[in-house]
């Protein structure tokens, strides 16, 4: 399953100091066994990022998201050697 990643939008910079908006991190199940993001008792949607300093849950909507980049698929292709 392809994982996701997360970075923060810039006007909600103010709200967490810890978070570069500039850096894409990974978003980790939150428990055991469940998606990616889920609900809070008010509704929100949250989501967990993996940060240097451990993990970070904060809401859905002040990140945006987008696929995992595969290390495989961001490096060259091998090349055959000609003898």
């Amino acid at each position: 399953m392809p994982g996701v990643q997360a970075r923060l939008r810039s006007e909600h910079q103010r709200k967490y100091p810890e978070l570069n908006p500039s850096k894409w991190y990974e978003v980790t199940p939150i428990f055991p066994g469940v998606t990616q993001r889920m609900v809070n008792m008010a509704g929100e949607r949250l989501a967990r990022l993996s940060t240097s300093r451990g993990f970070v849950i904060l809401r859905a909507d002040h990140l945006e998201f987008r696929p995992a980049r595969d290390e495989a698929a961001t490096t060259e292709p091998d090349t055959e050697a000609i003898a």
